[in-house]
Order: structure tokens, then sequence, then C-alpha cells
């Protein structure tokens, strides 16, 4: 069987394509029928799997080798149809099986992973991202340390090394390591109040005295915050009123007072809250009413504007743009046409008519044309 080789798309991260067929397997782009996957170790799997037969399928790796879907513990990517591509995280150097959980009798085939060069130990978190909402919120990663070649011994780590705002604790410093026993630590992230948000990289260290390894963890760092949610375009007719509920929104687990304030543009509607200070959580979200008067207001667009506020670095606006036009109102009445003055003048068309066509006749018979209407009441009996 040809074994395809993973291009790397940097020095952290492999990429591979399959396409998903239930009678045949996994298909590689050059054709080979669920390739051997070979990675090293310490790099991420970027994989990108479709259905060649509309049929659903889903990639993962059998970490355990027990023949069963595990989740978190076995690498899975997501559904296709449609395309999709995953990041799969670090796995210990060894010899895994790959399946489609729904096709595992004919999708499968074999993922290695190649030991660090030269090493006696790898380093292998259980995560390979960390997500840490400071303030509120410890991420934490269990260290896998397994024997390289029959390695026993002890592994030294060096404190965790973080960018500023930071801060990599260990519940272990050192491991004790053998072929059939891995050790373990944990490694535990917290970000300072100050943290931007953002992306950081934090590396530790592992020595047995001969050697070393470093292996990285990607900390995303959120703040704990709201938002507000609402229907911001609001046409009301001119002197009347109308209504709208914004919400107020929890994200990433704040929990606190909010103050609301109301401010409108110069010579715009009045406007009012049913509530000026709402209290959220991350399990209780916030409704509030606003009301906009366009009594004695001109044609024209106004803004409306809610401050909302829970500290002095945590404020947010939401603001309505609303449209005051004209009460629809309806047509004038027209004139009234009586049913016997439209029948009077379809008679008085059709005799016109008549007279017009005999006039015509005796023009051709070369008589005197008969256009003295005297005597006729066409009308008679009508009111026009």
């Amino acid at each position: 069987m040809k074994i395809p080789i993973i291009q790397k798309a940097n020095a952290a991260v492999a990429t591979i394509s399959l396409v998903g067929y239930a009678s045949t397997g996994w298909v590689g782009t050059d054709g080979t029928v669920n390739p051997t996957i070979t990675i090293p170790h310490g790099e991420l799997l970027n994989i990108t799997t479709s259905s060649g037969d509309g049929k659903l399928h889903q990639f993962y790796v059998d970490v355990d080798g027990n023949g069963i879907r595990d989740y978190p513990l076995d690498l899975m990517a997501d559904s296709a149809p449609p395309t999709s591509t995953t990041t799969l995280g670090y796995v210990a150097p060894g010899t895994y099986t790959y399946y489609d959980v729904n096709y595992p009798a004919t999708m499968h085939g074999t993922f290695i992973v190649l030991p660090p060069p030269g090493s006696n130990f790898a380093i292998t978190p259980n995560w390979w991202l960390a997500v840490i909402v400071h303030g509120s919120q410890t991420s934490s990663t269990t260290i896998t340390v397994s024997s390289v070649n029959g390695f026993s011994g002890t592994v030294n780590f060096s404190p965790p090394n973080g960018p500023a705002g930071i801060t990599g604790t260990l519940s272990k410093s050192s491991v004790s390591v053998s072929p059939s026993t891995p050790g373990t630590t944990l490694l535990n992230l917290t970000a300072g109040a100050s943290t931007p948000e953002g992306r950081y990289n934090v590396t530790l260290t592992g020595s047995d005295g001969t050697g070393s390894q470093t292996m990285s963890v990607m900390t995303l760092v959120f703040v704990a915050d709201f938002q507000l949610s609402g229907t911001t375009n609001m046409p009301v007719p001119l002197g009347s009123s109308r209504n709208d509920t914004f919400r107020v929104i929890p994200t990433w687990g704040f929990s606190g007072n909010i103050t609301l304030a109301i401010a409108v543009s110069q010579q715009g509607p009045r406007a009012f809250l049913n509530a000026t200070q709402v209290s959220i959580t991350p399990q209780k979200w916030a409704k509030v009413l606003l009301t906009v008067d366009t009594a004695g207001v001109q044609l024209g667009d106004y803004n409306v504007t809610i401050t909302a506020t829970a500290s002095r670095a945590k404020s947010h606006q939401l603001v309505y743009h609303v449209s005051a036009w004209p009460q629809s109102t309806a047509s004038p009445p027209g004139p009234v046409v009586q049913t016997q003055s439209l029948v009077a003048i379809g008679i008085l068309i059709s005799v016109m008519a008549l007279i017009m066509l005999d006039n015509l006749r005796d023009r051709k018979r070369g008589k005197q044309p008969q256009t003295n209407l005297q005597g006729l009441n066409l009308t008679k009996g009508f009111q026009l």
C-alpha cells in the first residue's frame, strides 16, 4: 500500500484531505484507499473530510484502542457532508487505527505518530487548546509523559513559560516514567485582570538529565462581558408610540449589575425605559422595554441611544434608528354618480352614434344631413 506523505502547513500543523465512501473506505487525494497517515509527535493535524457518496461520515482516531469512539479521549473530526476541516490535537507516539463512525468495517486505516527523534520521552498535553476567562476561570490540562525506546526514569519540568499576563503552575514538577506506565502532571493556566483578549502560547519543558523536550499549549483569553441585542430599525407614525424589547446578554460567564441610560437626538421623540438597572448572571438574561413617542415631532429620522454600563471598563451602546412618518389617511371621497345618470349618458351616446351614421348615409345619397335634434327629449325621466 502506498503511504502518502503529508504536507506540512507550517512547523506545527500537518494537513490531509479524505473523501468518504461507505462501500470502499476513506480515499486520499492520490486515490489511495484508507491511506496510512503519519505525523511527527508534537504536530497538530488539520484534516478535511467530505462525502463522496452522499452518506454521513465522521473520521476519528481510536486513541485508547477499544474500537469505540470515546469522546473526548479519541480524536474526532466534524461530520461530512458538508465538507469540514477540523484541527486534531496531540497524541502520544504510537500506532493507532482511524475509523469512520458509521462504517468502521470498510473505512479504517493506520494512524502513526512518530516519536521525537533522539529523545527518551515525549510530552503530550491532553488538550492542545486552553480557554481562559480571566477573573472567573482557570484552564487546566493534563500533561502526559510517555516512554520512548524503553526509557525508565524521572522527568523534571521547568516552570511553565508564558507571556506577560498568563500564569502557569504544575501540580507536580517531576514525574516517573516507565515503558508500561506514563507519568502525568496537571497544568493550570490563569490570566491577569488586565490581560487583553487574544491568543497566546504557553510552553513547558521537561528534562531527563540527558536531553529535553518542549511542548506548547495554545491559550485563548476572553473577558467576561455582556452585550445588547434589539431591533434597531424602528418606524413610528407621527403622533403615536411604539415599543421594542431589547436584551442584555452575559458573555463568557459575566455576572453583575448594569445601569441603563437613554439619550435622544436633538428635537427628537420622547423615549422611556421600564428599568434603569438590571442584574444578569450566566444563567439569566435581562429584558428591557423601550417606548418611543413621536407626539409633536416633525417628520424625519432620529437616533435613540441606549448606554449600558457595568463598570468604567465595561460599557456598551445600542442605537435605535427611529423614522417618524405621517399617519396613513383614507383617500378623499370622489363625486357620486347615480345609476340613472349613467344609463342616460349611455342612451345619449347611442343616439348620437345613430344620427352620425344616418348623416353619412345621406351624404352618400346626395341628401342634406339631418342635424336638428330639436324636439327630442333624450333625458326625460333622468336626472343628470
